[in-house]
């Protein structure tokens, strides 16, 4: 059923995703910051961002949305960590293509472990689509080792089972606000990455400025808007219209600087991407049907 808001959620969220898709164009545009420098100050201005977040939403009273929070919810913090830290570096060590059609199927990754770890039902439908993704990533894979890119591939794979992992957290945890996971995953991500580096954290202001940009702000938005949207459009919906990021980013990339990705990634990516937007479909003819019969309609909750 579509609330009054659906239509400017639904804006929002394509905007988001387009704005979004600059992730990788940015890591390119470093003028010497490395991986684990990246990791550092973009995973602290995004924690900043999402401390004044927090605040706001929960009134000032930031202890009792704290006591809401049980010892399991922290390993979402891990996933969250793990997430923000092999993302960045996966695009350091392979092209921004190979990443972001890997991470692509983090949905399946959680669609997978919710079955296995909460007991969800998962349709053949799914199965068939999981299949499909992982035919894709083998094709990616098994090209980056010709290529020298078998570390770039392995962590982008990494950041998709975290990133599945941190939903399924996201699903037990319904009903409790789970931004300060969130927050402390990300603090984490930076404090590995700050020992990481040997503290040799000294970066150009034109490095600085864009990291700012891109965690504070760009990423900062995005978490708000999907947090609010979430509220108004199918999870179904979302996760298409997310792909619009995983879509475009290689090409900024391809366009502006000429980072052309093999046919084997182009292919792979072609059957993650095409594998995820068939379980979305799946997702929302059933979603349609639920509200046809006036059946609750689940909402994803986007806060990665």
């Amino acid at each position: 059923m579509q609330t009054r808001y659906y239509r400017l959620a639904l804006l929002l969220v394509i905007a988001s995703a387009v704005a979004n898709s600059a992730n990788g164009l940015i890591v390119r545009s470093m003028d010497a910051a490395g991986g684990w420098q990246i990791v550092f100050y973009r995973s602290c201005f995004l924690a900043g961002a999402l401390c004044i977040v927090f605040v706001v939403q929960s009134g000032g009273r930031v202890r009792p949305a704290l006591r809401e929070l049980r010892p399991w919810a922290l390993l979402g913090s891990l996933a969250v960590a793990t997430v923000n830290t092999c993302f960045i570096l996966s695009m350091t060590y392979t092209t921004v293509a190979n990443t972001m059609f890997v991470l692509s199927g983090a949905p399946l990754f959680a669609a997978l472990l919710g079955w296995i770890v909460l007991g969800e039902t998962v349709e053949r439908g799914v199965w068939a689509a999981m299949g499909m993704a992982l035919a894709g990533i083998v094709v990616m894979v098994w090209d980056g080792l010709g290529a020298g890119t078998l570390l770039g591939n392995s962590l982008a794979l990494l950041a998709a089972f975290s990133f599945g992992s941190f939903v399924v957290v996201l699903r037990k945890g319904r009903g409790v606000n789970m931004l300060p996971v969130v927050i402390l995953g990300t603090a984490l991500g930076a404090l590995n990455a700050a020992f990481m580096s040997g503290f040799a954290l000294s970066i150009p202001f034109h490095d600085a400025t864009l990291l700012f940009l891109w965690g504070a702000v760009l990423s900062g938005a995005v978490h708000v808007i999907f947090t609010w949207s979430s509220r108004h459009v199918p999870g179904a919906e979302l996760t298409l219209l997310i792909l619009i990021e995983f879509i475009l980013s290689p090409m900024w990339v391809w366009l502006v600087i000429d980072e052309q990705p093999s046919p084997a990634t182009l292919i792979g990516g072609a059957l993650v991407i095409a594998s995820v937007a068939s379980r979305a479909i799946l997702s929302f003819r059933k979603e349609t049907r639920s509200a046809d019969s006036g059946a609750p309609v689940e909402r994803t909750r986007h806060c990665a």
